[in-house]
C-alpha cells in the first residue's frame, strides 16, 4: 500500500492497494481523492492498465471519503485510457457523497457501466 503525505506531513489523505485476479486489476483506493493526491492517484491507476493490458481494470472507491472534480477528472482520464488500450474499466463501492456527487455530474453510470 502506498500513502500520499499532505502538504505539513499529517496523516496520509489517500492510500491504495493492487489486486490481481486472473481478468482483474483491482485498485482499491482508501481517503480523500483531490487535487493535493491527483498526481498520486492518476499513476496508480495508469500504472495498473499499463502493467495489466490484459486484464479489466476495477477502481474500487468503497473507501473514499472525499472526491473533488480534480478526483473525478482523474478517474474520467483513468476510463478514457482503458478504454485506448483495449481494456475494461469499471467503478465500484461508490456510496454516500461520493456516489452523490458522481451522480450529480452525471458520470455515475459511465464509470460504474450503470450497475
Amino acid at each position: 500500500m502506498h500513502l500520499t503525505m499532505d502538504n505539513a506531513g499529517r496523516r496520509p489523505q489517500a492510500s491504495h492497494k493492487v489486486e490481481l485476479a486472473p481478468d482483474i486489476v483491482r485498485v482499491s483506493l482508501v481517503g480523500e481523492i483531490d487535487m493535493g493526491v491527483e498526481d498520486a492517484v492518476e499513476g496508480w491507476l495508469t500504472d495498473a492498465i499499463r502493467t495489466h493490458p490484459d486484464r479489466r481494470l476495477e477502481v474500487d472507491v468503497s473507501r473514499v471519503t472525499f472526491l473533488d472534480s480534480s478526483g473525478i477528472r482523474v478517474l474520467l482520464h483513468a476510463h478514457a485510457q482503458a478504454v485506448q488500450e483495449g481494456c475494461a474499466f469499471r467503478l465500484t463501492g461508490a456510496h454516500g457523497t461520493v456516489r452523490d456527487v458522481l451522480e450529480i455530474v452525471d458520470v455515475y453510470d459511465l464509470l460504474t457501466g450503470g450497475a
